[in-house]
């Protein structure tokens, strides 16, 4: 696939986003690494899906522009692939329209987790094409708690936290597009992860 993925905000990226291009290429996927996101704002037709491994805020100077904006929602709309990783949801923090797209993610100021550390990753749906070959593991990671999660959206993994489930995986449709969202991915370390990566090549393979 022909990938546009995108970078950089208020996150270790500059450890994690060699990590998540490389096992992509080493897949057989095609990258066009952004840290600008100014390819949003552009033609789009050329790439078979978008991937966020980003943080877009007005407080680190990298939000995304109203055009850009335009562009991404407009992609995903008219039938455009999208997968976003981690905290990627939480961009644009005051443009209520990025929950809308991904199905929800982490909301600044109000989401949380635990430290970050050892936890249980629970697969609920195996029969899921994006959970395909996968089973419950361990994970060095963060658990999100206290998401913004849209209806309609079909989890199928999760963590446990205070004896709560958390989801951390669905798929989502938004217009004619399909999206994947993955909670997990903070450190390089968690991206090295062998069922984290057996996740993001089955949610690209999802996505075709």
């Amino acid at each position: 696939m022909n990938l546009l993925l995108i970078t950089g905000g208020k996150h270790p990226y500059e450890e994690s986003t060699p990590v998540l291009q490389g096992f992509l290429e080493d897949a057989g996927h095609s990258i066009t690494l952004s840290k600008s996101a100014e390819e949003l704002a552009g033609d789009l037709s050329a790439f078979d899906a978008i991937v966020l491994n980003t943080l877009r805020q007005e407080a680190t100077e990298n939000d995304l522009n109203g055009a850009e904006r335009e562009g991404f929602k407009g992609y995903i709309a008219n039938g455009g692939s999208l997968l976003s990783i981690h905290i990627s949801a939480a961009s644009c923090p005051e443009w209520s329209e990025t929950k809308k797209i991904t199905g929800g993610g982490w909301i600044l100021g109000e989401s949380w987790h635990p430290p970050f550390g050892w936890f249980q990753v629970y697969i609920d749906q195996p029969d899921h094409p994006v959970a395909s070959g996968v089973s419950d593991f361990w994970t060095y990671d963060e658990c999100y708690c206290g998401l913004d999660l849209q209806p309609g959206i079909d989890v199928f993994m999760h963590g446990v936290v205070e004896g709560d489930n958390k989801p951390l995986g669905w798929t989502h449709q938004y217009g004619s597009g399909k999206v994947v969202n993955i909670a997990l991915g903070h450190a390089d370390s968690s991206q090295r992860h062998p069922q984290f990566q057996r996740i993001i090549l089955n949610a690209l393979n999802y996505l075709r």
